[in-house]
């Protein structure tokens, strides 16, 4: 009786998996400037990254 409650159980969730798989983000908020950038590698146009000067710090320890 419960292999067949589970059976059921099973064929429910996966037809509403592949239901809900059809439903796509609309262009708004594929398109916006201001998305996240889940993989690194890609660049994208507007990064948040603050152009600056990089300083090289050199700390001699003189022992004595």
């Amino acid at each position: 009786m419960s292999s067949i409650f589970f059976t059921l159980l099973a064929i429910v969730s996966l037809f509403i998996f592949f239901q809900l798989s059809k439903v796509k983000a609309s262009g708004k908020q594929l398109n916006r400037e201001n998305r996240i950038n889940r993989f690194g590698g890609i660049k994208v146009k507007n990064e948040n990254i603050i152009d600056g000067e990089a300083k090289e710090i050199v700390e001699d320890k003189k022992e004595t």
